[in-house]
């Protein structure tokens, strides 16, 4: 009997992990429409460049581990992320977002493989279902799902999964 249930737990928690790491129903990169920080107007997810490996990111200019992701991310972004087009999603309007990203992401402000975007009507959890902040969304060039990583300390493993 207690095989029979340690065999049972270990499948209930890959199962799990499994749903976690596919992040449910996310196949493709879903449809979005979110304000543009650095431009006028609204990005809307059809503009997203075909042939790219696509990193979209929720994050927020208040958080440590954010702080520590993007940071990590523009330390790496010549030898890892310059061919993948990135989208860093926050909350938090522009006059919060652009001094955090000049001191902790200055690569990716200005720049044109990154758009940063403003989720003013709080959008973004009800189509991606993130679990924390920060969350990395990683796409192939066809659009399709890839990874999900969660944190600062998961936020390194996006590496492994970028075709250079």
């Amino acid at each position: 009997m207690k095989k029979i249930f340690t065999t049972f737990v270990l499948v209930l928690f890959s199962f799990i992990v499994f749903a976690q790491e596919n992040n449910g129903s996310l196949k493709t990169i879903p449809e979005f429409s979110f304000v543009k920080m650095q431009s006028d107007g609204v990005f809307d997810s059809k503009e997203i460049k075909k042939g790219k490996q696509t990193l979209i990111a929720l994050f927020s200019p208040t958080c440590i581990h954010c702080q520590l992701a993007l940071n990590h991310f523009n330390n790496n972004y010549d030898e890892y992320l310059k061919n993948v087009q990135i989208i860093l999603v926050s909350e938090y309007e522009a006059k919060d977002v652009i001094p955090f990203l000049k001191e902790h992401a200055p690569k990716f402000l200005d720049n044109k493989n990154v758009e940063l975007l403003y989720d003013s009507n709080y959008e973004f959890a009800p189509i991606f279902q993130p679990t924390s902040i920060p969350t990395f969304y990683l796409f192939d060039k066809d659009k399709k799902f890839v990874t999900v990583k969660k944190g600062s300390v998961e936020a390194n493993q996006i590496f492994n999964f970028i075709k250079k």
